[in-house]
């Protein structure tokens, strides 16, 4: 296996504060056969009807339809019944480009966005603005000189971290065993490329590598997007049976590469020279797709290490990693040691990926039920001081028939009851505040980002929601 020794220097950046990072991208989209359309009107009642008054932006399609709808970065990407992927920017409502899939074959999984990569790229375009203005001033003040060629020097050596960075700002998307590659704020083909293995999940892609777990030999595989998506390396599971696959998105975080297996481990890779970092063992297979959460302690703590007990002082962070089990178990592991924070018994299997915002973190049973986990939860003593975690978890609440968490609002969250209701719910106590009903609605997408709710009917309506000083 090559090692990736140049990961550390080109890859993505590291997990924000706050940021859920998973295979899905913030969002999750249910792919739709049904594309009749009930009529403009019905469907506008509808999204009136919800407690989401302030409309950013909407937009109807004349000429298509929606099968699914998905959003990763700043765009939205909608996948049409003739095979089309048309990506429209999420907080405009225009359309950025469309393309059509040369084998006229559906996608496998939704379009994947480079991790990152926009945020990066955002924040070498501002530094290029200051330097030029720096520039500028000098020309101005002193003229040509040492200062100025300095500060030239500078701008060059930016204009090439730009031009690499927008390399690898790229969408990607799998259709059988081929992945294409797509610029993604125009939307042009840059390569695609034929697997020699069979994919058995979405993929996680940053700037210059897309993991693609493949379901034949038990391991994620690396493509190098510079190599037009070569196999350059893989991540194996030490299986011991051929039914123990990697059937799971797997998750990256400067440094890490990690994902699950039906093997009933965890996996924790260095991508920088390809060395297992650790494993984490649990009691049954692994089928829900693995979530990296970065957490930020907002009190000093006391946090146990194999030496002795130390404090953790305020603002500093913990790389948590989410996964239900099909032991019935809830895992929050530490991402960097791969020991165990928490766990929780849940009394039913977990095949579905968690979602984690802020304080807390949500995830469904198999039984049908939605939890909501404390982030970190902690021991405290009677004036409310922190003793330590606690190792067995701290749930919040638990709702019957909850599907999964939507948006968190500026008063309560947003959840997928049953029967297309949109529940609002007090994050703290779980107390249902409101049911909205959304049978004309058939695509309302997950959003951990920012308070940007995004509606669509398969007919091709989508709407753009926020929350708003309205009555509810």
């Amino acid at each position: 296996m090559r090692s990736l020794a140049l990961l550390v220097a080109l890859g993505s950046l590291a997990a924000c504060y706050g940021e859920q990072i998973s295979g899905a991208q913030y969002s999750d989209g249910a792919f739709v056969d049904d594309t009749g359309d009930p009529g403009e009107n019905s469907v506008v009642s509808e999204v009136r009807s919800l407690p989401f008054k302030h409309v950013q932006w909407e937009h109807k399609f004349s000429d298509r339809q929606i099968s699914r709808l998905t959003m990763g970065g700043d765009h939205l990407y909608i996948e049409t019944p003739e095979n089309q992927v048309v990506a429209m920017n999420r907080f405009t409502g225009e359309t950025s480009w469309i393309f059509k899939v040369e084998l006229d074959t559906p996608l496998d999984w939704p379009p994947v966005v480079a991790h990152g990569v926009s945020e990066e790229i955002r924040q070498i375009e501002a530094d290029l603005f200051l330097v030029n203005r720096q520039i500028d001033d000098k020309l101005k003040d002193v003229g040509v000189g040492k200062e100025t060629q300095s500060l030239q020097k500078k701008r060059n050596e930016i204009r090439e971290r730009l031009r690499v960075a927008a390399f690898g700002d790229n969408v990607y998307f799998i259709s059988g065993q081929t992945v294409y590659c797509l610029d993604r704020q125009r939307g042009g083909l840059r390569w695609t490329h034929r697997m020699d293995f069979i994919p058995s999940a979405r993929p996680f892609a940053i700037r210059n590598y897309i993991f693609v777990p493949g379901v034949d030999r038990a391991r994620v595989w690396a493509l190098d997007v510079e190599k037009k998506g070569s196999e350059v390396a893989s991540y194996k599971a030490s299986i011991v049976a051929r039914e123990n696959q990697v059937m799971n998105s797997p998750v990256f975080s400067d440094p890490s590469l990690y994902f699950v297996c039906h093997d009933g481990n965890f996996y924790c890779y260095k991508i920088a020279d390809g060395s297992l970092t650790w494993t984490y063992q649990t009691e049954r297979a692994l089928k829900a797709d693995p979530v990296v959460f970065v957490y930020r302690h907002e009190e000093e703590s006391p946090m146990s290490t194999p030496v002795a007990p130390k404090a953790r002082p305020r603002g500093a962070t913990t790389r948590m990693l989410f996964a239900g089990g099909t032991d019935n178990a809830f895992y929050a592991l530490d991402g960097d040691a791969g020991t165990l924070i928490w766990k929780y018994e849940c009394g039913a299997e977990i095949k579905s990926p968690a979602v984690a915002k802020d304080h807390t973190v949500y995830v469904k049973t198999e039984e049908g039920a939605l939890h909501a986990f404390e982030v970190m939860p902690m021991h405290r003593d009677p004036k409310g001081a922190s003793l330590g975690n606690r190792r067995n978890g701290n749930l919040r609440w638990k709702l019957p028939l909850g599907e999964r968490f939507l948006f968190k609002g500026k008063e309560r969250v947003y959840v997928m009851g049953p029967n297309d209701e949109i529940w609002a719910v007090n994050e703290m106590t779980g107390e249902t505040t409101g049911r909205y009903p959304t049978r004309l609605l058939q695509h309302i997408l997950t959003n951990t980002v920012d308070d940007h709710i995004y509606v669509a009917n398969a007919g091709g309506h989508i709407f753009c929601l926020k929350e708003s000083r309205q009555s509810y």
